[in-house]
């Protein structure tokens, strides 16, 4: 499998929450950063996404502009979802969200994967105003008390 399919399968997984396959595409060193205030290892990540689709079942990334240079892949996701139930991600030290029966739209952010061995190292998503964990939250009316 190339880098672009290993990253599509992945983020495919990721959207149908297909936990297994989510997890064998990542590689045991990596690391998530700049979606939520701090980076993420494997673990953290794989608890933080279980978190959001506790709430948010139908969560999708919509990734497009797939680029491949190598083993580094770059691209645009655009996360998207309504949620349907309350959650609380104890990962990021936050108090539980209220179902608020919302759906959130959060603005296009680019983001870059690094592929080592048909395993994803790396997943860096380029913050913008708006985006991210604390973007997402402020869609749901939740005044999320992080800083990034």
């Amino acid at each position: 499998m190339g880098a672009v399919d290993t990253v599509k399968a992945f983020m495919n997984a990721l959207e149908a929450n297909e936990k297994d396959t989510v997890t064998d595409l990542l590689s045991e060193n990596f690391t998530f950063s700049d979606w939520t205030p701090m980076p993420l290892n494997k673990a953290g990540f794989l608890e933080v996404m279980a978190e959001l689709k506790s709430g948010i079942p139908g969560m999708i990334f919509n990734l497009h502009n797939v680029q491949e240079q190598g083993n580094k892949i770059t691209g645009s996701i655009q996360i998207a979802g309504y949620q349907t139930d309350s959650f609380s991600i104890p990962t990021l030290s936050l108090p539980p969200i209220p179902q608020m029966a919302r759906s959130v739209s959060l603005p296009v952010e680019d983001v870059t994967y690094i592929v080592e061995d048909n395993h994803i190292s790396l997943m860096n998503v380029h913050h913008v105003d708006g985006g991210g964990i604390k973007g997402l939250l402020n869609q749901l009316g939740f005044d999320a008390p992080i800083v990034q």
